[in-house]
């Protein structure tokens, strides 16, 4: 059996040319795969596995903070103060201005590279097991979940990167000329990684005990959201089908009082996770934040609001255009979770607040969700400086105090990160269907996922035990317009369902339907002011006001941003097809002499 170190010789003799060009190439890690292992049984290659999620725990994999101010759903939090001090390392994001050398623009390709190196040098070393080992089924399982992971990372790659031009890394390198190599095309790259997908989903269970493992479902998920992206509608319908209706993967919605496990602890891993990434300050806690294979991540201190903890130059807070989206959201009245009284002795429906709404962002006005171990987001957050909102998904909102509280440090954050769900399957399904003129299938999987967080459901009445809104309510048009809904799917459902969630997720979205130029446009034509909100601060129903907390558009003497601009200027000045895709980063145009 061959040893796999002495293929990496060559890699040693050319350290200094990899440092530059290829950082996904280097090997630090105790837990990483080995490259002096011979493989002598598959208890050492599934330690090897072990390293290769362990590059997934990279928090660039994800990047939820560039990909957020990149998209139409997060800013800056600097840019709402009234006198706006946004740090110059961020701007170009949210501003659409990014070159291929702006700051840490080369992390998540080369966290996502990172991921692939591995998996092919435990490919390899699998490959180059004899045939007992081969016709174990240990043996097909850790192939299988390497080619998974390799395929998943080309796959974002070329869903964002280089008009889907990016580098084949099918083995490990043997010497400079296999590490400088030329991007292929985009048609390449998209057979490549299915072909990795395909063999995942033939040889991959339906599920593993372990729950952070890859397993067919994944595949099946991606391979349907690829052909989806390519407008192959037949093909992607056939694995969301697959996804969405068989029983061996286990897959269900969160429906009942259980919606309010969304993106908590009590919610990780639930039946609607097909693909999560686990942390834990619990393992390992001595390891440094800015240590990328820690078991703990950032997002926290990048998504919370100030006050418990949130900040750095990377802050993000959800748009105004998403805030109110939120807060305007059709309830049911039927729906009998709608009608419990909250903290200010008001029901949903007198509020307006969904339980979606509670689930994904902070509110000052939603007086139904405890938020960090305070009855109200109101009376734990100040609701200050403008800053009108804040994303729960990636937060420690529902078991700490403070992000302080979790890992000793705001910094360290155990929360999971959820990359794909079910609810998005269903959204995708809705999407297929309509792009191929199915419109009643498209509202019955839009309603499906309307129906379990208590909001009225959308077109022709159907069903006597809930509440239909038949036409859309500025338009007037019918939901049963092709574009009519074709828009509240995109614009609406996608957004206030996913949040921010997954890798690059909103933006490939923005890309893929081409309207990423109207869209920053048309909500830079949208004027929002501030007022302020009463909130109850005690069980004693004492009341108190935050003031300029609450998002309108109703004029009123505070104006969201005291110049009169909007959060999208810069976004819609700056953005056009060629911002369709990020550019290959600096670090691998300048040191790879096949570009």
């Amino acid at each position: 059996m061959r040893n796999i170190k002495n293929k990496l010789i060559a890699l040693i003799a050319i350290t200094g040319f990899l440092q530059s060009c290829s950082d996904y190439l280097e090997q630090d890690n105790p837990n990483e795969a080995s490259t002096d292992t011979y493989y002598s049984d598959l208890d050492q290659t599934n330690a090897s596995l072990t390293g290769v999620y362990g590059g997934m725990l990279d928090t660039f994999i994800v990047n939820a903070w560039s990909e957020s101010l990149r998209s139409d759903l997060g800013i800056h939090s600097l840019l709402r103060p009234d006198k706006p001090k946004p740090n110059a390392r961020i701007t170009p994001f949210y501003a659409h201005t990014y070159t291929s050398g702006s700051f840490n623009f080369h992390r998540q390709w080369n966290a996502l590279y990172q991921v692939i190196f591995r998996s092919n040098q435990l490919i390899e070393g699998l490959e180059n097991m004899d045939d007992t080992f081969k016709s174990d089924d240990r043996w097909t399982e850790q192939m299988g979940q390497a080619r998974l992971l390799r395929g998943m990372c080309h796959f974002y790659l070329h869903s964002i990167y280089n008009n889907g031009e990016i580098i084949i890394r099918d083995k490990v390198p043997g010497g400079v000329e296999e590490v400088s190599v030329p991007t292929s095309t985009s048609a390449e790259v998209l057979a490549f990684f299915r072909e990795d997908l395909v063999y995942a989903y033939n040889h991959l269970p339906a599920a593993f005990n372990e729950k952070s493992r890859v397993d067919k479902g994944v595949a099946a998920t991606l391979l349907g959201t690829s052909y989806l992206y390519e407008e192959e509608y037949g093909q992607a319908l056939n694995y969301f089908n697959d996804v969405i209706t068989n029983s061996e993967y286990g897959y269900a919605l969160l429906t009942g009082e259980n919606v309010k496990q969304m993106y908590t602890q009590a919610g990780d891993f639930n039946s609607e996770s097909i693909f999560e990434i686990n942390y834990s300050v619990a393992l390992k806690p001595e390891e440094s934040q800015w240590y990328e294979e820690s078991f703990n991540n950032r997002n926290a201190r990048y998504s919370a609001m100030n006050g418990k903890g949130g900040g750095a130059p990377e802050h993000y807070v959800p748009a105004a255009w998403l805030t109110e989206a939120y807060s305007t959201e059709f309830l049911d009245p039927l729906d009998q979770r709608n009608t419990v009284k909250g903290f200010n002795g008001r029901d949903r429906i007198e509020d307006n607040i969904s339980l979606r709404a509670s689930s994904m962002i902070a509110l000052v006005n939603d007086e139904h969700a405890e938020f960090y171990q305070k009855p109200t987001a109101a009376i734990a957050e100040k609701f200050d400086n403008n800053k009108i909102s804040a994303f729960k998904q990636f937060t420690n909102h529902d078991i700490a105090e403070h992000e302080k509280n979790v890992g000793g440090s705001p910094w360290k954050s155990g929360k999971n990160v959820i990359v794909n769900r079910l609810a998005d399957v269903y959204l995708m399904r809705a999407e297929a269907y309509l792009e191929t003129g199915k419109i009643t299938e498209a509202l019955a999987d839009i309603n499906t996922i309307r129906a379990r967080w208590g909001l009225a459901l959308l077109g022709p009445a159907v069903d006597g035990s809930k509440t239909y809104i038949a036409n859309e309510p500025v338009t007037n048009m019918p939901y049963t317009d092709e574009n009519t809904l074709r828009k509240h799917l995109r614009h609406v459902e996608r957004p206030l369902e996913l949040n921010v969630q997954g890798i690059s997720t909103r933006n490939i979205d923005l890309r893929r339907w081409g309207n990423a130029q109207a869209r920053f446009a048309e909500l830079n034509d949208i004027k929002y002011y501030l007022t302020d909100y009463e909130y109850v601060k005690n069980a004693g129903g004492a009341t108190a006001i935050r003031e300029n907390s609450l998002l309108t558009r109703t004029v009123t003497e505070k104006e969201l941003y005291s110049n009169g601009e909007n959060e999208f200027k810069d976004a819609s000045q700056n953005y056009n097809e060629l911002r369709d895709y990020l550019p290959l980063p600096l670090t691998e145009t300048d040191n790879n002499t096949s570009l």
